[in-house]
């Protein structure tokens, strides 16, 4: 899609971009399990970056796409129904939904307790960009439904993907909300994390899940941040093989030696998300989620601004794909600097006493911000910057445009007629390679021996509440299977 709509310039620079952009999204998904971990079994979380660093890598490597893709599945199961499970218990707990309003920090609730409301106002905005731009790009969120057969499961996705951004967050946030009241010494009871207030959802899972269910959902999160990485893992190398090995290094490689490569790159790039792991966790105090927040906006956003508005904006001439992201680059590298190195801050004020923070507070005007102030008024500022650049500089571009260059103008133009042609199943002659009713066997087959498995969880001794909730795990996810089982058949009947 970006070769064809920018040309080969932003497809190879992208390419590389992308190999080295998701090196960082192991804080996405390796801290935030590491941190798990290390809070229930109380080892240490370099011991966990390793293990977990080395099963994804050799999972990936021996597993191939369906190793993550159908495990992802089933395991999204298990976590979202324990997860359901476990809000639907902490209101019951407390006495409803009135009584968990009134027994929550007002914090929780009124943001303006530990942010300002301009503060706020600005940081919401900024993170909302950054997140409508990524979410609908070539980079991110419009791709993942290129693997659908056709529009209407395409429309079906995005409505799924939808409901669950909307409605599970809601879900999700209240038994760590709650873990304020019935923890609010939770940094004595987790000693060896840097931020106590990471465990805080451990502590509700340990409170409220009957023996079993909380292995079950320690398995769970396991697997599904395993089959997340190994999906990601599995991008990057078939990135390298197929858009920068074979294109430039070897073009007549042949499918074994390709497969033989890929290996091999992941097998490297896998040592290199645990050495990085290792190297962050040496870090006292780190913030996650700013963490991660400074990450995509001065990596994610400079890569997925042009290939946001490349989708609606049609005259521009192929290299503002990639100088759109060059431009965007540039502001993030000096922020970075900026934010994070107070010698660079002093040198440019000469003021020896000069701190990063203190900028902050020089800018906006107002010496008493605090530190949860400051730290997200970098994140909005460095967003905001780098968002404006990007888009300037690439509807800049756009007087640049030349009808002239004929092959590329048809090639755009071509681009855009098949964005908007809805692709049909039939049209694509599937043959063989139409493995629908292959996917939902496998895939059902799987949720029913999850599924047996968890009934068999009932004859763990406990309170007949807690097998009640246990028996309602397995019953959920064994209909799901079941279900699946019945589409695999009408999917076979339909092909004879």
């Amino acid at each position: 899609g970006v070769r064809r709509r920018f040309g080969k310039t932003s497809e190879q620079m992208l390419t590389c971009l992308h190999i080295i952009y998701p090196i960082w999204f192991i804080f996405a998904a390796v801290f935030p399990f590491a941190i798990f971990m290390s809070s229930v079994f109380n080892v240490p979380m370099s011991v966990m970056i390793i293990l977990l660093g080395m099963i994804i890598t050799l999972m990936t490597v021996f597993g191939g796409s369906w190793s993550a893709t159908a495990g992802d599945f089933v395991q999204m199961i298990v976590v979202v129904i324990i997860t359901v499970i476990m809000s639907v218990l902490t209101l019951i707990k407390v006495g409803g939904v009135g009584a968990f309003m009134d027994q929550i920090p007002d914090r929780h609730l009124d943001w303006t307790l530990f942010d300002r409301s301009n503060v706020l106002v600005i940081f919401i905005i900024t993170l909302l960009i950054n997140q409508l731009v990524q979410m609908n790009s070539l980079l991110e969120g419009a791709a993942r439904f290129i693997f659908v057969k056709d529009a209407r499961s395409a429309k079906k996705a995005i409505l799924i993907q939808t409901a669950g951004l909307i409605i599970l967050p809601f879900i999700w946030i209240v038994p760590p909300m709650m873990a304020a009241v019935w923890h609010p010494n939770i940094a004595e009871e987790f000693p060896k994390l840097n931020n106590a207030s990471e465990a805080a959802y451990v502590a509700m899972a340990i409170d409220l899940l009957p023996a079993g269910l909380f292995g079950l959902l320690v398995c769970g999160i396991f697997a599904a941040t395993v089959t997340s990485l190994n999906s990601q893992l599995n991008i990057v190398g078939g990135s390298f093989v197929r858009n920068i090995y074979i294109q430039v290094i070897r073009p007549r490689a042949s499918e074994k030696e390709q497969i033989t490569v890929g290996r091999v790159f992941m097998l490297l790039y896998g040592m290199i998300w645990i050495l990085l792991g290792l190297c962050f966790q040496q870090v006292k105090g780190l913030e996650l989620f700013d963490l991660l927040l400074l990450i995509a906006a001065a990596t994610g956003l400079p890569l997925a601004v042009p290939l946001f508005l490349g989708i609606f904006f049609k005259k521009t001439p192929p290299w503002a794909g990639w100088s759109t992201m060059v431009a965007g680059f540039v502001p993030a590298a000096i922020l970075g600097l900026l934010f994070k190195v107070n010698p660079v801050v002093q040198w440019l004020w000469q003021n020896p006493e000069m701190t990063t923070d203190d900028v902050i507070r020089m800018i906006w005007q107002t010496p008493d911000l605090n530190a949860r102030e400051i730290g997200d008024l970098k994140i909005a500022i460095t967003t905001g910057v780098v968002a404006v650049i990007c888009a300037g500089w690439f509807f800049l571009t756009m007087l640049f445009y030349r009808k002239d260059e004929k092959s590329y103008v048809d090639q755009v133009d071509e681009f855009f007629t098949d964005m908007a042609t809805p692709v049909q199943a039939h049209e694509l002659e599937l043959g063989d390679h139409d493995n629908e009713s292959r996917q939902c066997t496998v895939l059902g087959n799987l949720c029913l021996v999850y599924g047996a498995f968890i009934l068999l969880l009932i004859f763990i001794p406990n309170e007949p509440s807690g097998r009640l909730i246990i028996f309602c795990c397995g019953a959920i996810i064994t209909g799901i299977g079941l279900f699946l089982k019945t589409l695999s058949k009408q999917s076979q009947e339909e092909r004879k």
